[in-house]
């Protein structure tokens, strides 16, 4: 019992980790300072985003109307293990659905797509 008390309480510490790693992103990097985040979903591990792949999601991601000309992604090659997490928010009467990857120590986001 205690190890199933342990594993959820580490589950959810590091789901709140990567929420707030997130909302930081999009506080960052959003045109508008208004936006609200309504749910983000259970964070998942992949092996399976490339470099790559992440190079082009940052560069389809670019031309976002929601965000910055310049997005703030944090330096240096992403790990062979990612991290990510689906979140839906609003910014005023549009509901935004995106997956965000996050390294395998989730400290910095490495690429977002659109859902």
């Amino acid at each position: 019992m205690l190890i199933a008390v342990m594993t959820f309480s580490s589950c959810d510490k590091e789901k709140s980790t990567a929420q707030k790693l997130v909302k930081d992103f999009l506080k960052e990097n959003l045109v508008s300072e208004d936006f609200k985040v309504m749910y983000c979903y259970d964070l998942s591990t992949t092996r399976f985003v490339t470099d790559s792949m992440c190079q082009a999601m940052r560069a389809k991601m670019a031309g976002n109307k929601f965000f910055k000309s310049n997005i703030h992604y944090a330096e240096g090659p992403t790990s062979k293990n990612l991290h990510f997490m689906r979140v839906k928010y609003r910014i005023d009467k549009d509901t935004i659905f995106q997956t965000f990857y996050l390294d395998e120590q989730q400290t910095r986001i490495v690429a977002f797509k659109e859902n």
